[in-house]
């Protein structure tokens, strides 16, 4: 596993690679298939070490992660740091997100490159945009999008829940800056507790604590709600220009796709290749390997 920093669409941003690193050539006799995965949100790259590493064994592949704008920090002795919020509302928006990530595509995705992309949650929203930019969609060999959020997310039960508590993020980043000037020996107890009664792994904790950082947590709200606010009709048209190329897998209880939207999918373009699972919306917490080796067989 190889990380680093670097400077997309004009934000610091952690980039992990299973594999080959980003900016390693390949050699004439190797196969120049790279398997990108676009996060959902929150978007930090150490959610998913598990899922690429499992799709990195069992594909042969490379396999890289691209965190979303401003959803991870440089470490505070680093030269680097990342914009805030105000006044930059456009890199860390839900359409900034996507030139992100297509920065990321022109400076190191080779021309030659079979890529295979894989979407999270959000992350399936924004490969369908990208698919609209020819220099992607010659690249591209197929895409997987795991438990898709592109159409009526306010709709959904989570969704009316987010918006219920808009009135109330202050508080809770507020209390994220609490959380983050306690000792380490009471903040880290907190975070074990909520982990255990949440039953979320202990491989979790680093990112976790990541998360709490109250500069992260704004701009990841700040993408929850223009997510809410601009992911609305879905596009048929794209999909079906790319029908060839996506695979489709829902959870039978989502609180963000749920299986009507699967259904009514399948009922408005036969023939779209569709799959139903008993994993969860959020299976990077403890599903990785499960849905990493369906995913692995099915670009395999």
């Amino acid at each position: 596993m190889q990380q680093a920093f670097l400077e997309l669409n004009g934000v610091r941003t952690n980039v992990l690679t299973y594999g080959k690193w980003v900016e390693e050539s390949f050699k004439p006799t190797e196969a120049r298939d790279i398997i990108l995965v676009i996060p959902g949100n929150p978007g930090l790259t150490g959610f998913y070490k598990m899922f690429m590493h499992t799709l990195n064994e069992k594909t042969g592949f490379p396999v890289w992660i691209v965190g979303h704008a401003g959803h991870e920090l440089p470490k505070k002795n680093s030269l680097f740091s990342v914009q805030p919020l105000q006044g930059n509302e456009g890199l860390f928006g839900l359409r900034g997100q996507v030139e992100h990530k297509l920065d990321f595509i022109k400076k190191y995705v080779p021309e030659d490159a079979r890529l295979h992309l894989v979407g999270h949650s959000i992350g399936s929203y924004m490969i369908l945009e990208l698919l609209k930019e020819e220099l992607v969609r010659n690249k591209v060999v197929d895409v997987k999008l795991l438990f898709p959020t592109f159409e009526y997310m306010a709709e959904t039960a989570n969704g009316k829940f987010l918006n219920f508590i808009k009135p109330i993020i202050w508080l809770v980043v507020f209390l994220s800056w609490i959380y983050t000037i306690l000792p380490s020996i009471l903040s880290n107890f907190l975070m074990y507790l909520y982990m255990k009664i949440m039953c979320i792994p202990k491989m979790h904790f680093r990112t976790m604590v990541h998360l709490i950082e109250p500069s992260i947590l704004e701009k990841v709200f700040f993408l929850a709600y223009e997510e809410l606010q601009n992911v609305r009709e879905r596009n048929d048209t794209l999909i079906k220009e790319n029908c060839n190329k996506i695979k489709f897998l829902y959870g039978h209880k989502d609180g963000w796709a749920p299986p009507t939207y699967c259904d009514n999918l399948k009922k408005d373009i036969p023939g779209v290749n569709t799959e139903m699972s008993h994993f969860d919306h959020s299976f990077v917490l403890k599903q990785s390997r499960e849905v990493g080796s369906v995913v692995a067989g099915w670009i395999c």
